[in-house]
């Protein structure tokens, strides 16, 4: 069981990278952050398949300029 000190250290640690999809979108300027933000956290629980879900929107659809990677 973890004490509430390495439970706080260990989400510290793993909250930036469950957000990789969300981070990546919003720097690629991509047209459906919002969706690719609302797939990745609400998602993320079943198996972690909204993580790839959003993953995957948010390195193939196009960014701001219109323009696939």
């Amino acid at each position: 069981m973890l004490t509430p000190q390495e439970l706080i250290v260990t989400l510290l640690v793993l909250i930036p990278f469950m957000l990789v999809p969300s981070f990546i979108a919003f720097w690629r300027g991509h047209l459906q952050l919002k969706k690719v933000v609302a797939i990745n956290l609400l998602l993320l629980p079943v198996f972690g398949i909204g993580w790839i879900i959003a993953l995957i929107m948010a390195v193939t659809g196009p960014g701001r300029d219109g323009q696939s990677p």
